[in-house]
Formats: C-alpha cells, sequence, structure tokens
C-alpha cells in the first residue's frame, strides 16, 4: 500500500502543476524511472520470453519438407536371367517428394537446462543494471543535501540581514544622538551590501544544483526540498545489489552444470516419413508410388563424458572466485561502515557545542550592542561580534546537514 501510494504521489508530481515539496525518498524513484538505462530492464525481460518460447519449440515435431529429381548414370541390375521371370530394369531418372516428421519424446532434460540457463542468465542482467541503478542514489544524495545546505545558509542570511538592518537603524538614531557618526553607519552599509552579494552567490549555486537535480529526476522542483527526519541506525546488515548480482551469477554456473548432465544422457524421437516417388520403397518396382517409415531412434553423444568432468572443475573454480569477490566486497563495504561511523560520530561530538557557542556568541553581541550604545565600543568592534554570531550559527547549521547527509550515505553504504 505504502508503494502505491508513493507511486501515486511521483506520478502526480511528473503532471508538473502540483504545489507541494518533494522528498529525498520520491527523488530516488524519480531518478530511477527517469534513467535511460532503466528502459534495458523491459528488454531484459522480452529477450528472456522469446528465449524460453524459443527453447520450448524444441518440444514440437520437426517437420521437413523435401523434393528431389536426378539422373543417374547407372542403376542396379541382377547380372542374370530368371527363367519365366522378366526382371523390370530401373530408370536413370528418378523422383522423390516427401514430409519428414520428428517428434521428440525424451531430450534427457537439454531443453530445461537451457530454459534455466536463459532464467539464470536474465536474472543476471537484472540485477546487473539494478547495480548501475542504485549508484544514482549517491548523485541524488550529494545534489540534495547541497540544496538543504543552501537553502538553510539564504535563511540564517536573511535573518543576518534583518539584524543588520536593525543595527543600521540602531546606529542612524545614534548618530541623531550624538553617540555615533556617518563612518559608523558605512560600516553597517558595507556589511550589508556584502550579505546581498553572498546571497547572490548562494542563489546562483542553488540555481545549478536544483537544475541538475531536476535532470537527474526529470521533474520540475519548484517548491523545495523536505529535510529527512534524523533516523538513528541500528542495524548494519548489508544489503547491497552487488551481493545479489554476484550470487547471480553464481547461478549461471550452476545451471550450466544441468547441460552438462543433460549432455551424458541418450535423447529418443519417434519419426515418420511419407512419401511419393520412383521408385518407392519396392526398388523392383520402377513406377510412381507412395510409401512411409515410422518408427522410434535413439541418439547418444559420448563426447560429454570425455569433457564434462573437467568442465564442472572449471566452474567450482569460478565459483570461488566469485565468492571470493563478495567476501572482497564485504570486506570494503565493511571498512567504509566503520569509516561512516566515525565520521557521524565526529559530526556528533562536534554538534555538543554548537548551542553553546551560539548561545554564547548571542550573549556577547547583546552586551557588545549595550556597550556600543554607551558608547564604549566601536561599531567595528561590535559587528565583529554580529559577524562572530552568524558563523556559529551558520556552522551549527552546516554540522546538522553534513549529520543528515553522513546518515543517508550510511544508508546508501548497506543500503537501508
Amino acid at each position: 500500500m505504502n508503494k502505491l501510494l508513493l507511486a501515486f504521489t511521483i506520478i502526480i508530481l511528473n503532471a508538473g502543476n502540483v504545489f507541494a515539496q518533494i522528498s529525498l525518498e520520491e527523488c530516488y524513484v524519480l531518478a530511477k524511472n527517469n534513467y535511460p538505462q532503466i528502459k534495458k530492464a523491459d528488454l531484459i525481460t522480452k529477450t528472456r520470453d522469446y528465449s524460453i518460447t524459443n527453447a520450448n519449440m524444441g518440444y514440437i515435431p520437426k517437420v521437413l519438407f523435401s523434393a528431389r529429381a536426378s539422373y543417374q548414370s547407372d542403376v542396379t541390375k541382377i547380372p542374370f536371367d530368371v527363367p519365366y521371370f522378366d526382371i523390370p530394369v530401373l530408370s536413370n531418372d528418378q523422383y522423390k517428394i516427401s514430409v519428414d516428421i520428428v517428434q521428440p519424446i525424451w531430450d534427457g532434460g537439454k531443453i530445461e537446462a537451457e530454459k534455466e540457463n536463459i532464467k539464470a542468465q536474465s536474472k543476471s542482467e537484472e540485477s546487473s543494471l539494478e547495480v548501475q541503478l542504485y549508484n544514482l542514489k549517491y548523485r541524488v544524495n550529494q545534489l540534495f543535501f547541497s540544496i538543504l545546505l543552501l537553502d538553510e545558509q539564504l535563511s540564517q542570511n536573511d535573518i543576518y540581514s534583518q539584524d543588520l538592518e536593525r543595527t543600521y537603524n540602531m546606529i542612524k538614531q545614534s548618530i541623531r544622538n550624538g553617540v555615533a557618526n556617518t563612518s559608523d553607519l558605512d560600516a553597517v552599509a558595507i556589511e550589508q551590501v556584502k550579505t546581498k552579494q553572498n546571497k547572490a552567490k548562494i542563489e546562483a549555486v542553488k540555481e545549478s544544483y536544483l537544475h541538475a537535480l531536476e535532470i537527474l529526476t526529470g521533474t520540475n522542483i519548484d517548491n523545495g526540498l523536505i529535510k529527512p527526519e534524523y533516523t538513528e541506525i541500528t542495524d548494519y546488515t548489508v544489503k547491497r545489489p552487488e551481493l545479489t548480482y554476484l550470487s547471480d551469477k553464481i547461478d549461471i554456473l550452476e545451471a550450466s552444470k544441468k547441460n552438462i548432465n543433460a549432455s551424458y544422457i541418450p535423447t529418443f524421437d519417434i519419426f515418420f516419413s511419407a512419401g511419393y516417388g520412383r521408385p518407392g520403397l519396392d526398388m523392383l518396382d520402377d513406377s510412381f508410388q507412395p510409401y512411409y517409415i515410422a518408427g522410434i531412434k535413439m541418439d547418444w553423444t559420448i563426447a560429454g563424458f570425455y569433457t564434462g568432468e573437467r568442465n564442472k572443475k572449471i566452474i567450482e573454480l569460478n565459483k570461488k572466485s566469485l565468492e571470493l569477490e563478495k567476501q572482497t566486497f564485504l570486506f570494503n563495504t565493511n571498512i567504509d561502515i566503520q569509516n561512516q561511523q566515525a565520521k557521524i560520530k565526529q559530526i556528533k561530538d562536534t554538534m555538543i557545542y554548537d548551542d553553546e557557542i551560539v548561545k554564547l556568541r548571542t550573549n556577547i553581541k547583546t552586551s557588545s550592542e549595550i556597550k556600543m550604545k554607551q558608547g564604549t565600543m566601536t561599531v567595528n568592534d561590535y559587528m565583529r561580534e554580529v559577524t562572530a554570531e552568524n558563523l556559529a550559527k551558520q556552522s551549527k547549521i552546516l554540522h546538522e546537514i553534513e549529520l543528515l547527509q553522513a546518515v543517508y550515505e550510511m544508508k546508501n553504504i548497506i543500503n537501508q
């Protein structure tokens, strides 16, 4: 039900005129569905179905129509005369039209082995495609959290701008009271211009990131992004599609064993051949005549006995190689998990002090404002404290987004 609701939401978003924010999970799905390689999934399925249908054709009768006309320089003759019996002589020109039907009744499991191999190959191609599509998550994460950070910076920039506007008005009043001069006002004005400049820079970068995310997801993102909720990760079991892909490669090797086993077994067919020609089955009758032959036959190719066991050993070696690849992948992934855990812990440890630093910076700024009004602190010194408070808040915002991004990168590492 949840998947249906998500799919419905995505369809609406693609309609283009829905005024709603978009979540990270929706971006994952949209990017996957928009990626050109996703079309390959349908091609893999169709190829598998056609190949299985072709394999099933091995069960139906094989029909061969043939016609032949020939002339031979000599024919078989009886080299003596039989008294009172006129032995016919075959004609040098001979004709034959026939239809041959062969119905397999036991193929030794070759067709089923071929179908298993087709399915295993198709499944491996699908899991290989999933690996490619899964890597899109990393690109979505980078753009999504970069945009979130820029949004937070713009919000803080606006707050800082309002703080500067309040300071500007406060100094104007101080000038009228003879406590400040116009150069102090200019110092605040310069900082206001820098704030506008910084806002323009942030908006330009955000626009480029938004455009890149829109191209990746194939949808317009006009109403912002939904900030993900922070959740603790408790299960670090790796469920990456790369593991599925390697397992599917092993399944292909297992399926190929069935082909080897089938090569040891004889096959049985029933056949029927009907024709019309001269001569027929009676070689002593030189007239045109119909005929038929029916029977059962066995074919047994013993070549498989020469190479089958060695081929099985090669398959086992290849399986061991793939198992080593899985172990290597898990080894490297576990290292990535440990590194990411350390990164998350570092960010958390840093964030412990963010609120305290912001609080202290705000207290200092408030105290400095009183001193400035009393004329015991210059405007430039006060502006340094205002800027320091703003930087502390920016740092806090950065750490919050970094923590979210680090958590979702961890989810991406383990596929949670």
